[in-house]
């Protein structure tokens, strides 16, 4: 298992793609001010660069994790590699995981950059340290929790699909997730009672990955989330977690010749 993790984990360092994402997140620290009339109030600096720098670390988890995950998952296959390492005594689950937690740690890489670039950065002077440090924890940790399942649903589609539909399936799950909830939240509170209903059942067992983003609460300066709360929201978001990747095992195992 070690093996697979740290044959593709250097692959993927060695084509240095995973640097323009952390360049991204540099320039968005340096440009979030020219953005805004910093001048004419300073303190919005500090708000456009935490809302830059958080947004771009989405935006890089969003397309570079989610194509590295169809990459590495469709070149199992495309390649041979599951039945090869199937010969070497390598379970299927011992491979999957393997191959799930790179885009793992690269969520992990561009959520806690952005974390570290907002707490140094964006912090407004009025804001506590203790305080802004525990928000972007909490930033850093529901964001890893929320792309989790979104690697996992296309790490098991890449067993039956090819890189650009698998990668594309985790795009729309990323994206209804996120922002579709919300437009099924307004149909729930429409004039049409069928419409109303069905509505309500999607977003009752739709993934609301929306809960993983903290960046209202960190550009306005709402502060950390409340103990319990938070905890609810890691448990759900974990839950899901749990659940996609589960499913996403059972299309790993599906198929597993060329």
């Amino acid at each position: 298992m070690k093996s697979v993790f740290r044959l593709h984990l250097r692959e993927i360092y060695r084509e240095n793609d995973w640097l323009l994402p952390l360049l991204l997140l540099v320039l968005a620290v340096i440009g979030a001010p020219l953005l805004t009339p910093s001048n004419e109030d300073p303190d919005l600096k500090f708000s456009s660069r935490t809302q830059l720098v958080w947004a771009t670390a989405w935006f890089c988890s969003i397309f570079y994790s989610g194509f590295v995950s169809a990459k590495l998952g469709a070149c199992q296959r495309n390649r041979g590699l599951r039945d090869f390492w199937r010969s070497s005594g390598l379970s299927d689950l011992g491979h999957y995981l393997a191959i799930f937690a790179i885009p793992l740690l690269l969520n992990a890489l561009f959520f806690g950059a952005a974390a570290v670039l907002a707490f140094v950065f964006g912090r407004n002077p009025e804001i506590t340290v203790p305080e802004w440090a525990m928000v972007n924890l909490q930033a850093l940790t529901v964001a890893v929790l929320g792309q989790a399942p979104v690697s996992a649903l296309v790490i098991g589609m890449a067993n039956r699909l090819d890189v650009a539909p698998s990668f594309t399936c985790g795009l729309l799950f990323n994206l209804y997730g996120l922002y579709g909830i919300g437009a099924i939240d307004q149909i729930r509170g429409g004039d049409d009672p069928r419409l109303s209903v069905i509505a309500d059942i999607f977003w009752t067992v739709g993934p609301h990955l929306h809960f993983a983003d903290f960046m209202n609460r960190m550009t306005f300066g709402w502060g950390p989330l409340p103990g319990r709360p938070f905890f609810c929201v890691s448990l759900y978001l974990g839950a899901v977690s749990v659940i996609v990747t589960a499913l996403s095992v059972r299309l790993w195992r599906y198929r597993t010749a060329h």
